[in-house]
């Protein structure tokens, strides 16, 4: 409702425009988002080819956004350590510095290179659908009971070919409803979120739909629950599907349920929440004897024409208030992470896989997460 009058909601870029007079659903922008996503695909795949992912010059890495002293000396640390390692592996022949580079013929590098995999949630299922096609299965796939059969050819099955993987939301996983019966049909790797509102029981009836066969690596469990949540589900949730056999992949999302709305009337998350939901999850696997298998971001490298990284999530080692959240605020749906708040990430995860690979526990003298976070989480 606008001034009196009634308009259709904002659907996002795919279906309507956000200004009032773009409200009605327009099919041309479901042609418009596929030249754009192919478009930007291309592009991705010539900057993966050409160094731009290259682990090769961890140094030359910008830390000036860091405020805190202690903190940028944590992070130079960990710099220093990659790019010790690096040294290292050139010194050992493991990377030789003689080798040709992928982009002028030469092989890939785990080092060099990157792989891009392509996923989003199967929300418009008229594009989806659209995008559907009946191929047939790699011969590098391993086939459920039933498709195994001694036939001259090898069987077919539905793709989704707009995205390598697709997730349902917390909104749409109704068991009798239209997008898990076409999750359940698709032959591709599924998510599917988690939220506080999934019974145990609901969630270990979903998983049967889905993957009957309890076939491995077929559905990640993307849990979103909020920092203050998290506590009271992520173990039950754990338990239920231990005790259902059904092998699935954990990955927390500390993002959509830790949203609020700043006092400037800006949609914002903190920082130090998405850490703390982050750090809660890791420690209630390690307790649940169960491993998250990674992390769910949204974040941004959009940089304005002065250089500047967009300001949508507060906090962080550049310590964005909420009254800088307006200087380059550019999202017209949820908040992201921006560069050097997404760099903060890497580095907080990093230190923590790397300190429980020496059999150290954190306490009050790391700096990353006291420094990030207001307080340090017991892990």
């Amino acid at each position: 409702m606008i001034d009196g009058k009634e308009y259709l909601s904002f659907r996002g870029d795919n279906i309507n425009g956000l200004g009032p007079n773009e409200r009605l659903p327009d099919p041309e922008r479901l042609l418009s988002a596929y030249y754009h996503s192919a478009t930007t695909l291309n592009h991705i795949r010539g900057l993966l080819t050409s160094g731009f992912a290259s682990l090769h010059h961890p140094r030359d890495w910008s830390l000036s956004h860091v405020r805190s002293n202690s903190l940028r000396r944590e992070f130079e640390s960990i710099v220093e350590g990659i790019s010790d390692g690096l040294d290292f592996s050139r010194t050992i022949g493991v990377d030789p510095a003689n080798v040709t580079p992928y982009e002028k013929g030469g092989a890939t590098g785990t080092l060099g290179e990157a792989e891009v995999y392509i996923s989003h949630e199967g929300l418009m299922l008229d594009y989806e659908q659209a995008l559907t096609r009946k191929l047939t299965i790699p011969s590098g796939v391993d086939l459920a009971p039933q498709s195994a059969r001694a036939t001259p050819e090898r069987p077919k099955a539905f793709y989704n070919t707009s995205a390598h993987f697709l997730w349902i939301g917390d909104r749409t996983r109704q068991l009798t409803n239209a997008h898990v019966e076409y999750f359940r049909g698709i032959r591709n790797p599924i998510g599917i979120k988690v939220g506080p509102t999934m019974a145990g029981a609901e969630l270990v009836r979903l998983l049967n739909i889905v993957n009957p066969d309890k076939e491995l690596g077929r559905v990640t469990l993307i849990t979103r629950y909020g920092a203050s949540k998290i506590q009271d589900h992520l173990a039950g949730h754990i338990d239920n599907v231990q005790k259902s056999g059904h092998p699935v992949v954990w990955i927390c999302d500390p993002m959509h349920g830790n949203t609020h709305t700043s006092t400037t009337g800006l949609k914002t998350r903190n920082f130090g929440t998405i850490i703390s939901e982050l750090t809660s999850c890791i420690r209630i696997h390690t307790e649940s004897n169960s491993r998250l298998g990674g992390v769910s971001l949204e974040f941004t490298g959009e940089l304005n024409s002065e250089g500047f990284s967009v300001t949508e999530c507060v906090g962080g080692s550049m310590e964005l208030a909420e009254g800088e959240l307006g200087l380059r605020y550019q999202s017209f749906c949820d908040p992201r992470l921006n560069f050097e708040q997404s760099l903060d990430v890497a580095f907080l995860i990093s230190n923590h896989f790397k300190k429980e690979r020496q059999g150290k526990k954190h306490d009050g003298t790391d700096v990353l997460y006291s420094e990030l976070s207001g307080h340090v989480p017991t892990l």
